[in-house]
């Protein structure tokens, strides 16, 4: 699989040692940009950085599908990733000399975030794939 494929493409399957590798990286990437942008404008940092995640929103995407393909899934199970993205994008682009009054509904959304990203994690990050073909596509190797 080419990395335009691995990165962009939603089709196929991955084992765990891709998704990890994926998410060292991918985690590594975000926390080096963050200290980055807030180096150098620290003052528009909060209102960059989300459009930095949105960018690499699909391939995350593409990669976490990939791995819900080996485990015999659909991507429709992607959706997990919603209260997860909405956490990542609204957290944030809180601006930091206002001080944060915790709504119950900024509380839900995190509880969801939480238990939707704990699922993510067991699933894909440490639940075998299935053995032999499946309808995604050939085992990985």
């Amino acid at each position: 699989m080419s990395i335009k494929e691995l990165l962009f493409s939603f089709q196929g399957r991955i084992g765990r040692k891709v998704y990890w590798t994926w998410n060292l990286f991918y985690y590594l990437m975000i926390f080096g940009f963050g200290i980055g942008i807030n180096s150098l404008f620290p003052a528009s940092a909060y209102l960059i950085f989300p459009v930095f995640l949105l960018f690499v929103l699909v391939p995350d995407l593409a990669i976490t599908a990939k791995r819900w393909h080996d485990r015999g899934k659909s991507s429709w199970w992607l959706l997990l990733n919603i209260p997860v993205v909405v956490g990542r994008m609204t957290v944030p682009t809180a601006d930091p000399g206002v001080p944060v009054d915790t709504t119950t509904l900024q509380m839900l959304t995190s509880l969801a975030a939480l238990v939707c990203g704990v699922w993510i994690l067991i699933e894909c990050g440490f639940m075998k794939g299935q053995s032999g073909n499946n309808q995604y596509g050939p085992e990985p190797r």
